[in-house]
């Protein structure tokens, strides 16, 4: 008999999905991260809900599933995972992947590391976090956002999370004015050890998803001048530079443009001339 793993692990499964290493080391708020939700009291409680691999619950499976076992368990503070020998060796392929990271949609349990988040990147790359203006950057308020926004299907929050921590961000909000309903803005961020193609690209495609499962039409984005990464990742996906608003920006006392960029998600009608004989016909 086939078991489904629980919702909540699926993120953990995923990671587990794309993890190299044979052997690996998370600690549980890397965890808890990885599934933006708080693990259960009887994972901090006992040992037995990590290495028990029977039913009724299923939680083990997002990582028996992909041949890995449960090595050791210090209560409360970390989980040491490994892979088995047969597959150790059966996957000792070339690979050049750097790190292991999962794309999903951000949690109300995400909203502290999310903050945390916001507010290194300023520190780091004003440059980058500008776009983050239009997020509220308070625990209480980025939480009635997300709320919000889950909520209404107004938009969403995806997180890269790269070896149980949040260094990538993508937002999507759709416009709700009339007349522009079926347009929709979005924003990218990423820490700069983890500027890499890949992971903007999977957290553009999950914007993307998201967009034509709301029926958007059309994603709208905006960049500072000056910020090649984030201009890079937007033309990988085919966005379109749609125009430049001088001086628009004001960053550390100092003026940038801002460089405009679009991309259709369907195929607009096209529209054709009505002849004056169909017009009184």
């Amino acid at each position: 008999m086939e078991h489904a793993i629980e919702k909540k692990y699926i993120p953990l499964a995923n990671y587990f999905h794309v993890l190299k290493e044979p052997v690996i080391q998370l600690s549980f708020s890397e965890i808890e991260t990885i599934i933006g939700q708080k693990l259960p009291n009887a994972a901090y409680l006992n040992r037995s809900w990590w290495t028990k691999t029977k039913p009724p619950l299923q939680h083990f499976l997002a990582w028996t599933e992909k041949n890995y076992f449960v090595s050791k368990v210090q209560l409360g503070f970390y989980v040491q995972f490994e892979r088995s020998a047969q597959q150790v060796q059966q996957n000792k392929t070339t690979n050049d992947a750097t790190c292991t990271y999962i794309i999903r949609q951000a949690e109300l349990n995400d909203v502290r590391n999310l903050t945390r988040f916001m507010h290194r990147l300023k520190e780091l790359e004003p440059m980058n976090h500008y776009d983050f203006l239009q997020a509220p950057d308070t625990l209480s308020a980025l939480r009635k956002r997300i709320s919000h926004w889950n909520i209404k299907n107004a938009g969403q929050f995806f997180v890269a999370v790269v070896d149980g921590h949040i260094r990538g961000v993508a937002q999507v909000w759709r416009h709700i004015s009339q007349g522009f309903q079926h347009r929709a803005m979005t924003s990218i961020q990423l820490m700069p050890e983890y500027q890499k193609a890949e992971i903007a690209h999977d957290l553009l495609c999950a914007v993307e998803e998201w967009a034509k499962e709301q029926e958007i039409d059309r994603l709208d984005a905006s960049v500072l001048d000056g910020n090649h990464h984030t201009l890079t990742y937007y033309k990988s996906r085919q966005f379109e530079v749609e125009g430049t608003r001088l001086h628009a920006i004001h960053v550390n006392g100092q003026f940038y443009n801002e460089i405009f960029l679009g991309k259709m998600l369907t195929q607009p009608p096209t529209h054709t001339e009505t002849t004056k004989e169909e017009v009184y016909a």
